[in-house]
């Protein structure tokens, strides 16, 4: 199955413009890889706040990948981007109960050619080079890695020195 111009997926999402461009992607969804695989823009829709049901982003996708296993083993994944762009449209959600949507850029009422983009960093690019990292910091990584609550994380140190 091919690509067709403009497809798109248009994400329900909490998460931020910041965190996304961080992590290089938009994170931690059920979707039909196959699907998602053939789309090219990502676009997502604030699902909190003041800016609820606006469209906020749109990433050129470049990968769709293995997030993590959810309670119920059910696989999450990112929707991978090279490139981005702020929009800020209002009232662009349109009610679906799964937040994951798939449709076009040009129904969508966006103009590619009217954006401005900005490369994405990998993930691996825009770590540290040294972590200074609390304990609260390792608890909340190993919860999202591990794709249990911060709960199930116990950490014991001994620092010596």
């Amino acid at each position: 199955m091919e690509a067709s111009e403009n497809s798109a997926i248009q994400t329900y999402t909490s998460n931020s413009f910041e965190e996304i461009v961080r992590q290089g992607g938009d994170f931690d969804w059920y979707l039909n890889v196959n699907r998602a695989k053939n789309c090219q823009y990502l676009v997502c829709c604030s699902s909190v706040g003041s800016n609820r049901g606006c469209n906020f982003l749109v990433g050129k996708i470049s990968g769709v990948e293995f997030s993590k296993l959810d309670d119920k083993e059910k696989k999450r994944y990112v929707v991978r981007i090279s490139e981005v762009a702020a929009i800020n449209v209002s009232d662009r959600w349109g009610g679906y109960q799964n937040p994951v949507h798939y449709t076009n850029i040009t129904d969508m009422g966006i103009d590619l050619s009217a954006l401005k983009w900005q490369k994405v960093a990998t993930p691996e690019q825009s770590l540290p080079a040294v972590l200074d990292l609390t304990i609260a910091q390792a608890k909340a990584g190993l919860a999202h890695h591990y794709g249990v609550p911060e709960s199930n994380i116990e950490i014991e140190i001994i620092i010596k020195g």
